[in-house]
């Protein structure tokens, strides 16, 4: 699976209770003193050499650890420990890369002591940081300044001294200012949100534990030798476990960090908290009380532990204190749930029936996530479709960012009789072929592929595989291009004499390859059909990635393709092509890209609010202009404002609608017998580029 596309959800189990405090309620600024000294503990030794003996005698790029390789963990480290480069001058990060004995000293022998006096140095830093835009915004900024702020300050120089870093965060605050502003607050209730906003990030770093600073350093050398390799903390791992079997134990609710606050972003739909009928997203919670009684007043913790708190064993009652609205309107109420097991249905494979241009019915199989039991899901929704007499079918990939491998060679295996899916191969060189060798064939109509820049791994294999047997047609974007395959480890073992849990990694064991031999490793999945991108190829994609494995190439294996679908595809391209000629928001899609990039060459932003303001009025006309001409699509009457776009309005999926056309223009061809299997040989029609890298 891909960890950046994999985004992790907090979903609870819980009951509820009730507080006495308003989101107006001051918190209790913390001091320097309150700032934590922070020292590996006595599970990390044990983790820390695990992980190395893993990472160097079983991952399957060779890890050298030597200077070199002390200078990638050094560049991950750093970018963990100041992403924006706001904290650290250059003297500081200068001086890291002299002592990269001590980081290899770090990795070797697990001595630690260097790294954790670098994150507790990074956290002293910060505290000055916040503490001194804490002081700033005291009286109001000045924003008839000319200053500008980097617009990507991950890749700026580090300052060359203290008194560049305390301009670029008398900048910040100034832009932080201007943003409020811009978003119609007023001078004092501007100053009030940075205010409560970096209130929140002192308590939270206040908060910081041990295992943070053991975690930021050990995905430091897993990220170093590849982007797919990382080390999971025992939260992680929990949150990761529920992940891939769609599976857990709470009350099923959606939770995310907001300031101080804690607060309902999703209800998931069946669970305790939907059955209490009094939980709505947006309420905060404010404390949360266990059926021993004991309470804790949860404003201003870090989200991992108000989490610990709510979720728990299924029949056991929570009790959250919530609170719902702003000012005078805010109001708190108590409530109870029982924990139970919650199936996160959102993430299931869900089949819909979609109408073409040309009366077809099309059905369309959304999957987000290569889970366990995927294939089975996926099979039923196929078995609903099919009893919906539609005429094709539709696997949305889009954004799919992968998951388990056997479960990528079982879905594919739906939709051929048999035969080999990927091909596996080691660090030396081994080569497995994973095959799907049940002869049954779920659905064996006309089927298309929808992918895009986000779709990763497991997507990728499905995808390809469907390809090169000519069992789909492919639309949408290229594909991410993760070639390698995870395994996942816990670092705990039977005979350890203790019960501390040590977390557990995911790190790289192969690469995976087509059945023609090719890699998908940085060059993705290529579709037949192209269709705008909504993300920016530049900026996202395997190639980004730092120390990203390269591409290479194998020997083809044995397999029968189905059909010659590349042969159609001239014809079903130009229907396409008619079909979008002059349409408007295939227009705006290209020019909202085109827009995105230029924004992103533009090393620099102003802070100086008149000019910030002439940019917004700039952005809101284009935002309205976008909005109006889909909504003119959608057949629906225009804006005068952007304002008054409700924030949850779903506009059309036009990539999605498109598709499904072309899916009947392929049902078109398949009626008059178009389809034939390949008389040039699978090498010819499969060969690696002469230009691939």
């Amino acid at each position: 699976m891909h960890k950046t596309l994999n985004i992790f959800r907090v979903l609870c189990l819980a009951s509820g209770i009730t507080l006495s405090l308003s989101p107006s309620a001051k918190m209790v600024t913390p001091s320097y003193e309150d700032i934590p000294v922070l020292s590996p503990e006595s599970q990390h030794s044990t983790a820390c050499s695990r992980i190395g003996n893993f990472f160097t005698r079983a991952h399957y790029k060779v890890v050298d650890l030597n200077a070199d390789f002390a200078d990638r963990i050094i560049e991950r480290y750093l970018s963990y420990l100041d992403y924006t480069r706001t904290l650290l001058t250059k003297n500081d990060a200068d001086d890291v890369y002299r002592h990269r004995d001590l980081i290899l000293r770090a990795v070797k022998s697990c001595d630690l002591s260097y790294p954790y006096d670098l994150y507790n140095a990074s956290l002293k830093k910060r505290f000055e940081k916040y503490s001194y835009i804490l002081k700033s915004v005291e009286k109001t900024p000045d924003v008839e300044s000319h200053a500008k702020i980097a617009v990507d300050r991950t890749v700026a120089p580090f300052a060359s001294s203290k008194e560049e870093l305390i301009r670029q965060w008398d900048a910040e605050i100034i832009n932080e200012y201007d943003v409020q502003i811009l978003n119609g607050k007023n001078d004092e209730e501007a100053r009030e949100r940075i205010t409560k906003r970096y209130r929140a990030a002192l308590s939270k770093l206040a908060q910081t534990k041990s295992e943070d600073a053991f975690s930021t350093f050990e995905n430091a050398f897993a990220t170093a030798i590849d982007p797919h390799t990382n080390y999971f903390s025992p939260q992680d791992t929990e949150n990761f476990n529920d992940d891939m079997n769609l599976s857990l134990e709470g009350i099923g609710a959606v939770l995310t960090s907001e300031d101080e606050y804690t607060v309902i972003t999703e209800i998931i739909p069946g669970s305790p908290a939907e059955r209490s009928k009094k939980l709505k997203a947006k309420d905060r919670i404010v404390g949360v009380r266990q059926e021993d009684g004991s309470f804790d007043d949860i404003t201003g913790w870090r989200l991992n532990d108000v989490v610990k708190r709510i979720k728990g064993p299924k029949g056991t009652k929570v009790i959250l204190d919530v609170e719902r609205g702003d000012g005078a309107n805010a109001k708190t109420f108590a409530v109870e749930i029982t924990r139970d097991k919650i199936r996160l249905q959102d993430r299931e494979a869900k089949g819909e029936v979609k109408t073409a241009y040309d009366g077809r019915r099309i059905g369309v199989v959304s999957v987000k996530s290569f889970y366990t039991d995927l294939h089975k899901d996926l099979d039923r929704e196929l078995s609903k479709l099919k009893k919906e007499k539609v005429q094709g079918v539709i696997i949305d990939l889009r954004s799919d960012g992968g998951g388990l491998l056997p479960e990528a060679v079982d879905s594919t295996g739906l939709f051929i009789k048999s035969g080999p899916v990927v091909v596996l191969r080691d660090a030396v060189g081994n080569e497995l072929v994973q095959s799907d060798n049940d002869p049954s064939v779920s659905y064996d109509g006309p089927l298309v592929v929808l992918i895009n820049r986000l779709s990763a791994s497991s997507s990728e294999i499905m995808a390809a595989a469907l390809s090169d047997y000519g069992r789909a047609l492919i639309v949408g974007d290229t594909s991410f291009g993760k070639g390698t395959v995870q395994q996942s480890r816990p670092l705990q073992r039977v005979y350890d004499m203790t019960n501390t849990p040590l977390g557990s990694i995911h790190y790289t064991i192969g690469k995976f390859y087509r059945v023609t031999g090719g890699s998908t490793q940085l060059e993705g999945v290529k579709p037949d059909i192209v269709l705008p991108g909504l993300v920016d190829d530049e900026e996202f994609g395997e190639r980004t990635e730092k120390n990203a494995l390269p591409w290479d190439s194998i020997k083809s294996v044995e397999y029968d393709p189905v059909l010659d679908i590349g042969a159609y595809v001239p014809k079903l391209f130009k229907q396409h092509e008619e079909r979008i000629k002059g349409n408007p928001v295939f227009t705006l899609m290209s020019e909202e890209l085109s827009r995105y990039r230029t924004q992103k060459r533009q090393q620099y932003l102003s802070v100086n609010l008149e000019e910030r303001r002439k940019l917004k009025a700039e952005d809101d006309a284009f935002r309205l202009n976008s909005a109006n001409i889909r909504l003119k699509a959608m057949g629906k009457e225009e804006l005068k404002s952007i304002k008054d776009l409700p924030e949850d309005f779903e506009f059309d999926d036009v990539l999605l609608n498109e598709t499904v056309n072309i899916t009947a223009d392929l049902c078109a061809a398949q009626e008059q017998h178009l389809y034939k299997k390949s008389e040039q040989s699978v090498l010819q029609r499969f060969a690696p580029p002469k230009n691939a890298h």
